[in-house]
């Protein structure tokens, strides 16, 4: 089955989620050490609902979608759900330094913060009476009972439906900051075109298909582990296992059993060692 190109990263996700509707999308770990899958039809119905979710707190065409956490479904699912009403998705590290998520958080004049949970929840909420744009914080591990959640913003969204936008490739996706040794962070400003150009020249190049499965270690933060694997995989249908603790990569190889790996240096050195 020929791969399409793709205008849009909308215009990805959609297509995609029709035409893999059935297959598996992302693995995460569950407490008894099965890995447990949803499908891209399961995904899709979140990034919907979720994109109602954000309407109905304002954010639309320009608006700046923050979030502060590893590699999850919710991070992917709170990605296109931004890219759907024309708004942008800013990742940060939960590692980084709370001072360079008030920085990077003040620079792009974040609307709605994402966090992991409820710790960094915490502190990032104390921003919004510091800076001017923040005007929600939403915490991706909490439950519905509480207004300010990932699941009940999904719940909201569900009731509330709002269609996704269809926006043009030279419009903003998102920023992507540079650490910030040598100073403050410097936001990367990245076009729908950007990475769509990208997206279409791995499928040139690169035989990715469905049956594909990548244990997810990079961050989607970073311009490669987004592009490459989050991307690149969904364009084709492929899945992706979440790894939780990158101590315990080399006994989820053999767990995940991946096709690909999507890696530095350093890890396919330590694997070759073992």
């Amino acid at each position: 089955m020929a791969t399409p190109s793709f205008k849009n990263l909308v215009d990805l996700y959609q297509k995609s989620v029709e035409r893999f509707a059935g297959n598996p999308l992302y693995g995460v770990r569950t407490a008894d050490g099965s890995w447990e899958y949803g499908t891209y039809r399961d995904f899709g119905t979140k990034v919907d609902a979720f994109r109602g979710g954000l309407a109905s707190l304002g954010v639309g065409v320009g608006d700046r979608v923050a979030v502060i956490s590893n590699n999850r479904p919710e991070w992917a699912v709170g990605a296109y759900a931004t890219y759907g009403l024309g708004a942008c998705y800013v990742p940060m590290y939960e590692k980084q330094n709370a001072s360079d998520w008030e920085y990077i958080i003040r620079d792009c004049e974040a609307k709605v913060l994402l966090a992991a949970n409820a710790k960094i929840a915490k502190t990032v909420r104390a921003f919004i009476d510091k800076i001017d744009s923040l005007e929600t914080v939403i915490d991706l591990s909490a439950g519905e009972d509480d207004d300010n959640s990932y699941a009940s913003l999904v719940k909201r969204g569900h009731a509330n439906p709002v269609d996704a936008l269809d926006p043009d490739p030279e419009s903003l996706c998102g920023f992507i900051y540079t650490s910030g040794t040598t100073g403050n962070p410097k936001g990367v400003r990245l076009s729908h075109g950007n990475i769509i150009s990208n997206v279409n020249a791995v499928q040139d190049i690169f035989d990715m298909c469905p049956s594909d499965r990548s244990l997810s270690f990079l961050p989607w933060a970073h311009s490669f582990g987004q592009t490459c694997e989050l991307h690149c995989g969904i364009s084709v249908g492929a899945s992706s296992a979440i790894c939780d603790d990158v101590t315990k990569l080399i006994g989820y190889l053999s767990e995940v059993k991946p096709t690909l790996l999507f890696s530095v240096p350093r890890i396919f050195n330590r694997i070759y060692d073992g």
